[in-house]
């Protein structure tokens, strides 16, 4: 019976589920099918009670296998994007993410294109010698140069007086009389009412007791896959999360209308997954 769900993922029948461990769903999968890829996975050492915990010492060994069929399945175009930031020991943190990040650059050859941040509200209390952790990286990886990027996607209205400096920096006009000319209008400045947002992401996590994704230990707010989805994809293709968990990344793909496809082993997550979904059909 599992074998027959599988060949269905080869045939690459979108907007589902799958139950069954990622590397086994995605040796499924064809050649450079995937657009974008966005996930988390579990984290070292966490969560024994509540999904498959690897230990630190074993991480980056057990994620290579995975990251060898990211790689096959993306397209040259396309994006990874891996949300994962590692824990404290015994006061010191843990260097098993940046071993990762290393990793997959030096012994599978994916391009580290960049590191993004976005807001996390931290555990209230106190911690000897730190602070309470405020944010979350993400690693963003791809196969070439030349990756989809549509960066006034998620641009944001320029406020007003940046777009009247913007214009005196564009005619060469300054305010002091200087002289001094900046940028120049030309065919790359292509929509001047919209400012581009930097790699810290200010995106709070709004999940709380009433919502659905919080019987998942560990969520991401949809806004997060939402900017890469705009950003890194067009319209109609193919996004992947081999971690699915509450399904996020799903609604945000169906909220961009991009198809998606998923992987989980636990079959609590998928029916809270399911259950997001037939509640984001119902209110559209």
């Amino acid at each position: 019976r599992e074998r027959k769900r599988l060949l269905k993922i080869n045939e690459l029948k979108f907007n589902e589920i799958y139950k069954i461990d990622c590397l086994d769903g995605l040796k499924e999968l064809k050649n450079e099918s995937i657009d974008l890829i966005v996930t988390s996975p579990p984290y070292a050492d966490r969560r024994e009670g509540e999904y498959k915990s690897i230990k630190t010492s074993e991480y980056v060994n057990w994620f290579i296998p995975i990251a060898k069929e990211l790689y096959r399945v993306l397209k040259p175009s396309g994006s990874f994007f891996i949300n994962i930031k590692s824990h404290c020991s015994k006061g010191e943190r843990e260097l098993y993410v940046y071993e990762l990040v290393i990793a997959l650059k030096k012994e599978l050859g994916w391009r580290f294109v960049d590191e993004f941040t976005w807001t996390k509200n931290g555990v209230p209390g106190r911690f000897k010698g730190r602070f309470k952790n405020g944010f979350e990286p993400i690693f963003h990886f791809a196969k070439s140069s030349e990756i989809v990027f549509n960066p006034y996607a998620v641009g944001v209205p320029m406020k007003e007086e940046s777009l009247k400096r913007a214009n005196r920096k564009a005619t060469g006009l300054t305010k002091n009389g200087s002289g001094f000319a900046g940028m120049r209008r030309n065919e790359t400045m292509v929509n001047r009412s919209l400012a581009l947002p930097s790699n810290h992401l200010h995106i709070p996590q709004k999940s709380n007791q009433y919502t659905l994704q919080s019987k998942h230990p560990a969520v991401f707010p949809v806004e997060l896959p939402e900017f890469f989805i705009k950003a890194f994809t067009y319209e109609g293709q193919v996004v992947l999360d081999p971690f699915m968990g509450s399904g996020t990344t799903a609604i945000a793909s169906e909220m961009l209308g991009r198809k998606w496809i998923g992987f989980e082993t636990e079959a609590k997550y998928i029916e809270i997954a399911n259950e997001r979904l037939r509640g984001y059909a119902n209110s559209k």
